[in-house]
């Protein structure tokens, strides 16, 4: 029988630990000399002072900005390992379910590929005829696409319907056509054929992305433009407007949000909510466990900033706590104010936003909503025009 380990051993090994948590760790290597850049973050926080960004708008050199988007496009879906399907995904297994307040919820998969098969659910009113704009609904990192209706189905998932994460409901009652997209890695898509699992919920695909040459988030974009695909090619029986398909999320979700427009022009709109900061400041210096933002390569040629401006001339909006300590309000404001360029110079300077709101890192449905709806309107007024 295997020896267990003496009180002694125990009681250092708990001591390790409460001093690791508050940050006071004995270093057991502390006789090496000083002045030496040993750390591996020490390695790449230099190498981001002099990152190539070779297609940095900001950068200049860009007399042409439909044509920097072109050529900055094709890089970020070869980096990431974005895909579109050559044929709309096959939907299968499609069941209804009531929800209160007059909605129902349609809940479908769709056959996207070898090995893929993506839940999607449609929140909607069931009254009318006519075409109804879309609004694809992306949850961050929580317990999975059923918070987007509001479905109670682990124990924190009250209190993230108290504080509106119920996100397919706000849309659907907003008129829109929601469409709850279950994100690889939570809910129903969580790992369940490795064992043992990794205890973060994406690091294990991230990781195995990356050995085919691709990434976990551009992975989920594709997810997101198959969705598109079925969308539009069923829109007579699913009454949606294709070209009114609107993407929104929270923290990763806003993540896949963003990447997802720049990536696939058909998304007319863009409501990305705390996740929006310059990589070099944010993933790129804190401890990342997950890997589920990271796209190979991106700083040899392109920020933050280059990404949302692929976006343009679509509406993006963006919200962040001023105590955000994930994705600071500050860091938001920087990036739209460099993506703003390209906006302007594609004559949509007044259709990027960022509000900062009191708080943290949470969703905040009013003054999103808000922000995002104006953002249409003066869309919609300078196309009158």
């Amino acid at each position: 029988m295997r020896a267990l380990p003496s009180f002694p051993v125990l009681a250092r090994a708990v001591g390790r630990r409460i001093m690791r948590a508050l940050g006071r760790e004995r270093d057991p290597f502390g006789d090496v000399p000083e002045g030496l850049s040993l750390s591996p973050s020490q390695r790449h926080f230099a190498a981001y002072k002099t990152a190539p960004l070779k297609l940095r708008y900001a950068g200049g050199g860009w007399p042409d900005a439909a044509e920097w988007q072109r050529s900055a496009r094709e890089t970020l879906a070869g980096l990431s390992g974005y895909e579109r399907g050559a044929a709309p995904p096959v939907p299968h297994h499609e069941q209804s379910f009531a929800l209160t307040g007059g909605l129902t919820r349609r809940r479908v998969y769709l056959a996207a590929g070898p090995g893929t098969d993506i839940p999607v659910h449609l929140i909607e009113r069931p009254s009318g005829e006519a075409a109804r704009p879309v609004m694809i609904c992306l949850q961050g990192t929580n317990t999975g696409a059923h918070l987007s209706w509001g479905e109670v189905r682990f124990p924190d998932d009250a209190d993230k319907r108290r504080r509106g994460y119920d996100i397919a409901v706000q849309a659907a009652e907003r008129g829109y056509l929601a469409v709850a997209l279950e994100q690889a890695c939570f809910g129903e898509r969580a790992e369940r054929r490795i064992a043992p699992r990794s205890e973060q919920p994406c690091i294990d695909a991230s990781l195995h992305a990356l050995l085919l040459g691709r990434s976990l988030l551009g992975e989920r974009c594709s997810d997101v433009s198959a969705a598109i695909d079925w969308i539009a090619a069923d829109r007579a029986r699913l009454r949606a407007d294709p070209r009114r398909i609107h993407v929104m999320g929270h923290s990763s979700g806003g993540t896949t949000a963003m990447y997802a427009a720049a990536l696939d022009p058909r998304i007319a709109a863009v409501l990305a909510c705390g996740c929006v900061g310059f990589v070099r400041d944010t993933i790129g210096r804190r401890r990342d466990n997950s890997g589920q933002g990271t796209v190979p390569g991106l700083l040899k040629f392109m920020e933050s900033a280059d990404v949302v401006g692929l976006i343009a001339p679509r509406p993006f909006v963006t919200v962040a706590g001023d105590s955000d300590h994930i994705w600071p309000a500050a860091g938001a404001a920087s990036v739209v104010a460099e993506a703003r360029a390209i906006y302007t110079a594609l004559g949509a300077a007044d259709l990027i936003d960022c509000v900062t709101e009191p708080g943290g890192h949470s969703f905040r449905p009013e003054p999103s909503w808000r922000a995002f709806e104006a953002a249409l309107e003066r869309q919609r007024q300078a196309t009158a025009r």
